[in-house]
């Protein structure tokens, strides 16, 4: 298994299905996408319909999460306390 993310070529991206969604508010479609520019997003897409009855689909693109690392307070320096 390759630990190497895929990166979409520019102007391009990819939804999948969201096979942990468990509340309405959560997304249907998960995926992401490259602008034209070259930088990455995150997709998010909720399927639903019109006023009309028609199928649509309503996205949110967002920065790519990144995980705080600085949140662990062992990581304390010996210069930090005060005895």
């Amino acid at each position: 298994m390759s630990t190497t993310k895929y990166k979409h070529k520019e102007g391009r991206g990819s939804l999948f299905k969201n096979n942990y969604k468990e509340k309405d508010t959560q997304p249907d479609l998960k995926g992401t996408m490259t602008d034209l520019e070259g930088n990455e997003f995150e997709l998010s897409a909720w399927e639903g319909t019109t006023q009309a009855g028609d199928f649509k689909l309503s996205i949110q693109v967002s920065k790519p999460y990144q995980k705080n690392e600085s949140t662990d307070d062992s990581s304390q320096k010996d210069d930090d306390i005060p005895f």
